[in-house]
């Protein structure tokens, strides 16, 4: 048994951040129905293994919320359930009939979690958005990109993942509040200000300070020696995070450089040129030096920057079993749920569903006959 096993969650996410989020309560042992059109795909499906990662274990139930109909199954579910997501913009889940107040009404202990780029209110509620936009606005794409001042897109969506983080969060502290207060809660999260949430540290810091930092120009962004993206002479790349001075001084050590450690007590001219020292060191052998380096002497704080392809591989993952092939999916494999609780199910091989493909069975679950599930899809509502 999961840890959240008998939590049924009624799942409208779409694309990438709420459905990150509710897989996170999957993996947990939650029962996800996801509510898709019966007219159109999530357009995650078009990119398979994308899809299967961030909706593996879920259930789904096809669905038109425009129908009358529609709306009747939609709310014999959320009666069925304890927690009802969505990420429509504000408004569009009222406009359907089918909002917070309708819900509750159906389900007076419904936990409603609505899931948006900029939140219910505000300036920015309406606004369309993705990830490389909210991390403009919450100033992380500004300190992201080389020591030339040139900005980069992040390799992954930060945004739109910790917003999804954040959503199984409140679903969490919603599932409780629910319980103790025999009510119904209505969650609000915002996936810009989700963002923003990770800059807190440093926007805390500037306003001590009043010192606008940018790309490569604050301390564990480039700016330190000791805590740098490093090139090897077969073009690959390292990366040394030895920031406490053991650390360092293990790693000054190991490469026979013990003139090195004192050298962090300089000003930024001695930081650069330290820096450029270090360059030197790591492009005068290629990255199997380094590893064979990492291998041999503990506590360095040095890794070798991984390539997808090299990642199956690495013993620590195959000993952790972090990723698994998905059942029925040969050569496709998704990551597992870091969260380990003991006794609990994993539920990481199960594969993503196709669309609509329990729609018959939750309506049969929900009371409903072969003769109205039948009509049901004459009418459009399935």
């Amino acid at each position: 048994m999961g840890a959240l096993s008998g939590i049924r969650i009624i799942d409208l996410t779409r694309l990438l951040p709420g459905p990150f989020g509710t897989t996170v309560l999957a993996d947990l042992g939650a029962e996800v129905i996801k509510i898709e059109s019966p007219l159109e795909d999530d357009w995650a499906r078009g990119l398979s293994g994308f899809f299967a990662s961030i909706n593996r274990g879920k259930k789904s139930v096809s669905l038109n919320l425009k129908k009358s109909a529609g709306r009747e199954i939609f709310f014999r579910l959320v009666k069925s359930a304890e927690v009802v997501a969505e990420q429509f913009r504000p408004g569009v889940m009222d406009k359907l009939g089918v909002g917070f107040e309708q819900c509750r009404r159906h389900n007076p202990k419904i936990v409603y979690a609505s899931l948006s780029g900029y939140g219910a209110d505000g300036p920015y509620a309406d606004k369309a958005g993705h990830d490389l936009n909210y991390l403009s606005l919450a100033g992380i794409a500004g300190v992201t990109g080389t020591e030339n001042g040139e900005l980069a897109i992040p390799g992954v969506q930060v945004a739109d993942q910790v917003g999804g983080l954040y959503l199984a969060i409140a679903i969490l502290a919603g599932l409780n509040q629910a319980r103790t207060h025999g009510q119904a809660v209505k969650i609000d999260v915002s996936i810009f200000e989700s963002a923003l949430s990770l800059l807190g540290p440093h926007l805390s810091e500037f306003f001590r300070s009043g010192k606008q930092p940018g790309p490569a120009g604050m301390e564990l962004n480039g700016l330190l020696p000791h805590y740098h993206l490093y090139r090897t002479s077969d073009g690959r790349w390292v990366s040394l995070a030895a920031l406490e001075g053991k650390f360092w001084a293990n790693f000054c050590k190991a490469v026979d450089r013990p003139d090195w450690e004192l050298r962090l007590l300089g000003g930024a001219e001695e930081h650069e040129k330290l820096k450029r020292e270090i360059a030197e060191l790591f492009a005068s052998r290629p990255l199997k030096d380094w590893e064979e380096l990492i291998s041999r002497v503990p506590d360095l704080c040095l890794e070798p920057v991984r390539q997808f392809s090299e990642i199956a591989n690495d013993p620590h993952i195959k000993a952790r079993s972090a990723l698994v092939e998905l059942e029925g999916n040969p050569g496709v494999r998704v990551v597992r749920s870091p969260v380990r609780i003991a006794g609990g199910e994993d539920k990481a091989s199960e594969p993503a569903p196709s669309r609509g493909a329990d729609t018959e069975r939750v309506l049969e679950e929900l009371g409903y006959s072969g003769e109205e599930i039948a009509r049901f899809r004459r009418e459009g509502a399935i």
